[in-house]
């Protein structure tokens, strides 16, 4: 998926992700747990794909000397925060795949992002360069069977990289220090509010559907049918948790 499109995605999602992004909101929050024993306090930071700032705001808890924040798109919500803290938080647009970031910091730090990017494994390399030995780099991304209910449906979604491709990618140039897997599963009233979820936090690419009346019930008979959890539906994330330390020098 281009840049272009996921930055009109996030764009257009922004005002009503905070109230939507319960699972993200989760990720932010356990993967600054792991994190955050490694992070001393005056560091410098670089985060990649702030979105609406939720990791955003745990990093600043830490009292790092500078937090450079990137994304396709500066939400209102981390404009926010840049405008609260001017002397420690900088923004940086643009595509973080090839976006010279100068550097260098003491960690990097990206939640629920990577799995966008075209060239995860190039991505994990190019952060070694901005890191010293011992830097740290940590980030949540998705496995295979992601959001499988709706993947399953519709035939839309990202191809994600399993566990152990990870680990591959890492194994050059970091030590890797922490490696975890989730499940987040949410609950909705009915295939519909599914929808509206995935819309109003952007995750996917189900516009590209091509929804027609048709369309549309065949989804919410087979989700009905499938996935029927209690008196609602279900819709189930897989995290993952990657913490490395950079084993060469940046």
């Amino acid at each position: 998926m281009s840049a272009s499109s996921v930055r009109r995605r996030f764009s257009a999602a922004s005002a009503s992700y905070d109230a939507e992004a319960q699972a993200q909101r989760q990720i932010a929050s356990h993967l600054w747990a792991l994190a955050a024993p490694y992070i001393l306090r005056g560091a410098a930071i670089l985060e990649i794909g702030a979105g609406t700032g939720l990791l955003t705001q745990h990093i600043l808890s830490a009292q790092p000397g500078s937090l450079t924040v990137n994304d396709l798109y500066t939400s209102p919500q981390v404009q926010a925060l840049a405008q609260q803290q001017p002397d420690v938080l900088f923004c940086r647009e643009g595509d973080a795949e090839t976006l010279d970031f100068c550097g260098p910091f003491d960690a990097i730090c990206s939640a629920s992002t990577v799995q966008w990017f075209a060239d995860i494994e190039d991505f994990l390399h190019r952060c070694a360069r901005y890191l010293p030995k011992g830097g740290l780099l940590a980030f949540s991304s998705f496995l295979p069977g992601n959001l499988y209910e709706v993947a399953e449906l519709t035939g839309v979604g990202l191809d994600y990289p399993d566990a152990a491709a990870l680990q591959g990618y890492l194994e050059q140039d970091f030590e890797l220090v922490a490696m975890e897997q989730g499940e987040i599963t949410l609950d909705f009233a009915s295939p519909h509010d599914v929808l509206l979820h995935l819309r109003h936090t952007g995750v996917t690419g189900i516009k590209s559907v091509g929804w027609n009346k048709r369309k549309y019930l065949e989804f919410v008979d087979g989700y009905t049918s499938r996935y029927s959890m209690g008196l609602g539906v279900r819709l189930t994330y897989r995290p993952v948790y990657v913490v490395a330390l950079s084993k060469r020098l940046g």
